[in-house]
């Protein structure tokens, strides 16, 4: 179901049995990217609903009065889910190793990868399993916008779920593959190897060359074989796009990815392709 509605639309996919009027039975998601914003209802590994924009302006430049408006266009946000949850899907991140992270010292670390801006409100995640924190940061006034209209929900940086989904891989699947997640503007890269992050980085593109040129760039970096390299895509792409016909050209083994069996979807999300809103209907994996 679409509807349009000013500067963006609204787009809806729910399962038969979602009952808004019991949402104390379900846990929420939203997702916030910089021409995004969706809205999760899941239970139990079962996907009940997913509610999402695409905007024409950047969420993250919202006020709280305009994000405010655009969550209320999204109907579904209500304080009584029993669990509510932010994933932020931006670059302005960095991973460190938990035993050299000092909180006191959390943007010094996020600094030293990214350049210093003015007015930045800097968070960070535990990835326990990995014993390494992720430090990431928002515009202050976007912070103070989701806090006003989100309440004290627990806000988490997208790369914590492309870690997570690398642990979710047989060990072998991914010795010659790359995890690529694929953003507007920006790309991330991760190898990751024996429960351990081998390589992360993001990359700012702004042509599809740019993609595939990172891209091989680390895989030469790694010494990845060429006959044997491959790369699993996820994001926000479309099988059938030029960046991904390119990195069929040039790459022997591109994927997408595939929604995991152990979780169960809407039959509505047939209507979409496999590696799109994988953020949106993955975030469980963070459980």
């Amino acid at each position: 179901m679409q509807s349009q509605i000013e500067s963006h639309h609204i787009f809806t996919y729910i399962d038969s049995e979602l009952d808004l009027s019991a949402v104390e039975n379900y846990a929420l998601d939203v997702c916030l990217a910089t021409n995004r914003i969706s809205f999760t209802i899941h239970n139990t590994n079962r996907v009940m609903g997913l509610k999402y924009a695409n905007t024409s302006f950047d969420v993250f430049a919202c006020n709280s009065n305009q994000l405010k408006d655009l969550v209320s266009q999204l109907e579904w946000y209500n304080s009584s889910y029993k669990n509510i949850r932010i994933f932020i899907d931006n670059e302005n991140f960095t991973f460190v190793p938990e035993a050299l992270f000092d909180i006191n010292q959390a943007d010094t670390y996020l600094y030293l990868v990214h350049k210093k801006l003015p007015n930045l409100q800097v968070l960070h995640n535990a990835l326990n399993k990995q014993q390494t924190v992720c430090i990431f940061a928002l515009p202050q006034s976007s912070y103070i916008a989701i806090r006003s209209v989100l309440g004290n929900a627990e806000i988490i940086h997208q790369s914590l779920l492309l870690t997570q989904t690398a642990t979710e891989f047989n060990e072998n699947d991914l010795k010659q593959h790359l995890l690529v997640n694929v953003a507007p503007s920006f790309i991330i890269v991760l190898h990751y190897q024996q429960n351990e992050i081998k390589f992360l980085n993001t990359y700012h593109v702004d042509a599809d060359t740019d993609t595939v040129y990172f891209i091989l760039s680390v895989a030469e970096q790694l010494k990845m074989q060429a006959d044997k390299f491959g790369i699993y895509v996820m994001g926000d792409i479309s099988s059938t796009s030029a960046t991904m016909g390119l990195l069929k050209k040039y790459i022997t083994h591109v994927q997408t990815m595939n929604r995991f069996d152990g979780i169960q979807y809407p039959l509505s999300f047939r209507e979409f392709q496999e590696q799109q809103h994988y953020l949106a209907i993955h975030t469980l994996l963070c459980e």
